[in-house]
């Protein structure tokens, strides 16, 4: 007989994951002094900066719809299983 293996726990742990990406979105720039990069690092950072506010919201976004739909499988395979359960045991509640 096959045995089917459900990812679940491999969905649960990109939940997670996707939550700590969740927070290191929001987290704040580190600062530095220009003088102690220099002129040229100053620009690119700035640079890099104003490109990511641009996609930061997008990227939050679409970071927490992913961990949403992980969240949705991992319940809709743990109701699964409490059903199959249940109809293993003749239980019709």
């Amino acid at each position: 007989m096959t045995q089917i293996n459900m990812p679940g726990e491999e969905v649960e742990r990109l939940g997670v994951l996707l939550r700590r990406v969740i927070e290191l979105i929001d987290t704040q720039a580190s600062g530095f002094s220009p003088a102690d990069v220099g002129l040229p690092l100053v620009r690119s950072g700035g640079e890099f900066d104003d490109r990511w506010n641009d996609g930061r919201f997008q990227l939050k976004r679409d970071s927490k719809d992913l961990k949403d739909a992980c969240e949705a499988i991992v319940k809709a395979f743990a109701d699964a299983d409490q059903e199959m359960g249940r109809s293993l045991r003749g239980d019709d509640k």
